[in-house]
């Protein structure tokens, strides 16, 4: 069935149809088209001959959080609508081309293995990926000549498919193309050029970051609606998320949050009023006698002058079993142990707002998985009430972001000494005035 098919795509893009490679990625801002050229090429790819396409997303609950709406729409305008129809879930092609949609999240993702054959995979939404779907999923899709596009406006420079598909891509067997809206010829024939004016002239955050995001595709410095947001971006902006040595003549603490099967351990020094967070380190499922061996073994810390272990006031409750208590047991394995204050919520977290001035984060050791969770640390809302605050969100995230405001709340405790000092002037006061 002969039908007069037009593929208009921005020139940027061409590349990704004229020379497809194993990995075929667009990103960058709103109204660039990306999403829509990604659609005309694989759709066309498949009117010329049989392909089978996987569409994929982190989460897809049903077609509506698919790009299926989108496909339909472009195969229209491209005057393959009756060459593609709606079939079991998917598109299926008078020639056998078919469109399947998938969710990768963990419910999902052991059904893509069973996926053979695909040809081409396309990934919505990118930045939306975890570590475990691209794990899984990259190498299932391995027919030979198959590719992958990749779709999407990058949030944080850590996001899994913008560190695998933009900032570490392979050269030899990929296009990255950043795309913006300034690379899309239709783009004042739509009603976006007055949002794009509008978001430009009302966005009040530091070096209007969310402008940038939205339009230009640059990454934020933490999540949209980040407890930490704007201090995350001035701590980036001044470099105090680096490299730092250990110094081997200050102690080192460990400031802990406890949870179910989760605990985490910031390691900080303290020398004047600055604290550095030297490592950052998070166990699943361990007892205290392994994480102790883990720390006692990390060759990172192997010099280290250990101080106190500050735990939360609920380490004081009794393990049923044992009759001891968390602070018991640590002080068995041979740690000095030292109750966080129990505060509000709100109150440790200004006190970890506060404390992003007068700190440093080290880039290494750990302190990067640190930084990856305070990007991340958001309130939890009702749901009848978005401007509702019913506490924390308790996630993955959740656990790094609170060990780090304990550390502020117990920055002044954190010592470099364990020894008293007699003060060499007491009793000269009243010689110098006042």
């Amino acid at each position: 069935m002969a039908v007069k098919v037009t593929l208009d795509i921005p020139e940027k893009a061409l590349p990704v149809y004229e020379d497809p490679r194993r990995v075929n990625t667009l990103y960058g801002g709103r109204g660039s088209t990306k999403s829509w050229t990604v659609a005309r090429v694989l759709s066309l790819n498949g009117y010329l001959s049989p392909r089978k396409v996987l569409c994929g997303r982190e989460t897809q609950k049903s077609l509506d959080d698919s790009v299926f709406a989108l496909l339909r729409e472009q195969q229209g305008d491209m005057g393959l609508g009756s060459f593609y129809k709606p079939h079991k879930g998917g598109i299926i092609g008078a020639n056998g081309t078919e469109f399947i949609f998938k969710g990768l999240r963990t419910e999902d993702i052991s059904k893509i293995k069973s996926l053979e054959g695909v040809d081409d995979c396309w990934l919505e939404e990118a930045h939306t990926l975890s570590h475990k779907s691209l794990r899984t999923l990259v190498p299932t899709i391995r027919k030979p000549g198959s590719r992958f596009y990749v779709t999407l406006n990058p949030e944080l420079d850590d996001d899994p498919a913008y560190e695998r598909f933009v900032l570490n891509a392979d050269p030899r067997n990929s296009h990255v193309i950043k795309m913006n809206y300034d690379d899309n010829p239709w783009f004042y024939e739509t009603e976006l050029p007055a949002e794009l004016r509008y978001d430009f002239e009302h966005d009040l955050t530091p070096g209007r970051y969310m402008y940038n995001h939205i339009w230009e595709g640059m990454t934020l410095p933490a999540v949209e609606g980040a407890i930490f947001a704007g201090e995350v971006a001035m701590f980036q902006e001044q470099g105090r998320h680096r490299p730092i040595d250990i110094d081997p003549m200050g102690l080192v603490h460990g400031i802990m949050d406890l949870g179910w099967g989760v605990s985490s351990m910031v390691l900080a020094q303290k020398f004047a009023s600055t604290v550095q967070i030297i490592g950052y380190r998070e166990w699943h499922n361990k007892t205290y006698d392994q994480l102790t061996a883990e720390l006692k073994d990390d060759e990172r810390l192997a010099d280290v002058r250990w101080g106190k272990i500050f735990m939360p006031h609920d380490a004081a409750h009794r393990d049923p079993k044992t009759g001891h208590s968390h602070f018991k047991v640590m002080e068995d394995l041979g740690w000095e142990t030292e109750e966080i204050p129990q505060e509000g919520i709100e109150n440790y977290i200004e006190k970890g707002r506060r404390m992003f001035r007068t700190c440093y984060i080290n880039s290494v050791n750990g302190g990067d998985d640190l930084m990856r969770c305070l990007k991340r640390f958001k309130y939890k809302v009702a749901k009848d009430n978005e401007n509702k605050k019913t506490g924390v969100e308790k996630d993955d995230f959740s656990h790094g972001s609170e060990a780090y405001c304990y550390t502020a709340v117990v920055a002044n405790e954190l010592t470099n000494d364990t020894r008293k000092h007699s003060n060499p002037y007491e009793g000269l006061d009243s010689g110098y005035a006042a």
